[in-house]
C-alpha cells in the first residue's frame, strides 16, 4: 500500500517510476510474510485538482502488472494526494471486488494491510454491531479491511476531533475484540482526506506489518507513507524510515512527520 500528499504530479511517478513502486512490491516484495505476490486486485483514491473535495476512485480485481488502465492512468492523471493498495486476499475473505481497496467516504479513503485472524467466526459480528447508521451502511462486502474502515468512520461520526483520534479509536476498539476473543490482528493502514496522511502500525498477538515515511525517489516535497520503502532501501542511503511498532503518523506536505505511541500499544 502507498500513501502521498504533496504538490501535483503524475500518477505514475508514485505507482510505476520508483524502483521499487507498488507494481513491483505486487509480485517482489521484500517484507511480505504471508505470501509471495499480491495478485487479487488493485485500487486507487486520487485527489485530483478538479474542486472537489472527495476522492476519485478506481478498483479492479485484476492484478495490477495486468491492468491494461495503468498505462494511461499513469501518464494521463495528475494527483495532489493519493491513496494506492495492491491486494493479497486474506483466506476466508472472497476474491470479489467489494473486497478491493482502497475504501473512501465522503473525502476519506483507507488503505489496510493485515488481517484479523477467525474474522467471520466472532470479530466481524464484534466489530460491526457497535456501529452506527452511517458506518453500517457503507458496508458492501464482507472484509476485515472494509470493517475496520467502518470503524474509522464510526469514530468520526461519534466526534473524533482529527483522522488520527479516529484512526487511533479504531485500532483500540479492534483490539479490545482481540482480547475479548482471545484472537490477534495486524493493523499497518493509512488513512487521507487529500491534505494529510495518518498511518498506524499496530499488531496483537502476531508479527506487525512494516510501514515507511519517506519522501519519494524522484524528488519534490511531498510526503509518503508505504508499505516498504519506493527506493532501493538499502541502509543508510534510503529516504525512507519505518513507523516504530505501535504508533501512529502523521504527515502533511513539507512538514516533519509527527509520530505518536497509541495509547494501550505495548
Amino acid at each position: 500500500m502507498l500513501g502521498y500528499v504533496g504538490p501535483r504530479l503524475p500518477l505514475g511517478r508514485l505507482l510505476v517510476e520508483p524502483v521499487h513502486s507498488l507494481v513491483v512490491q505486487s509480485y517482489r516484495p521484500r517484507e511480505m510474510v504471508s505470501g509471495t505476490v499480491s495478485a487479487d486486485g488493485f485500487g486507487a483514491a486520487l485527489w485530483l485538482d478538479d474542486g472537489e473535495p472527495e476522492p476519485a476512485v478506481y478498483r479492479t480485481a485484476l492484478p495490477v502488472w495486468a491492468d491494461p488502465n495503468l498505462g494511461w492512468m499513469s501518464k494521463r492523471i495528475a494527483v495532489r494526494a493519493a491513496l494506492a493498495a495492491v491486494r493479497g486476499a486474506t483466506p476466508e475473505v472472497g476474491y470479489e471486488l467489494s473486497s478491493v481497496q482502497p475504501f473512501a467516504l465522503g473525502r476519506v479513503a483507507f488503505v489496510h494491510n493485515g488481517f484479523i485472524s477467525g474474522f467471520r467466526n466472532g470479530a466481524q459480528r464484534a466489530l460491526r454491531r457497535d456501529l452506527g447508521k452511517v458506518a453500517y451502511e457503507l458496508l458492501t462486502g464482507g472484509s476485515d479491511s472494509e470493517t475496520i474502515f467502518a470503524v474509522v468512520i464510526d469514530e468520526i461520526e461519534r466526534g473524533a476531533p482529527s483522522l488520527g483520534a479516529a484512526l487511533r479509536g479504531a485500532v483500540l476498539r479492534v483490539e479490545a475484540v482481540c482480547r475479548e476473543l482471545s484472537t490477534s490482528a495486524v493493523l499497518s493502514a493509512i488513512v487521507g482526506d487529500g491534505d494529510r496522511l495518518v498511518g498506524c502500525r499496530w499488531s496483537h498477538n502476531a508479527a506487525p506489518a512494516s510501514l515507511y515515511t519517506g519522501t519519494l525517489p524522484l524528488g519534490g516535497p511531498g510526503a509518503c507513507l508505504s508499505s516498504e520503502p519506493l527506493d532501493s532501501g538499502e541502509t543508510g542511503r534510503s529516504a525512507f524510515d519505518a513507523v516504530p511498532v505501535g504508533s501512529l503518523v502523521e504527515l502533511r506536505p513539507g512538514e516533519r512527520p509527527i509520530v505518536e505511541r497509541i495509547a494501550g500499544s505495548p
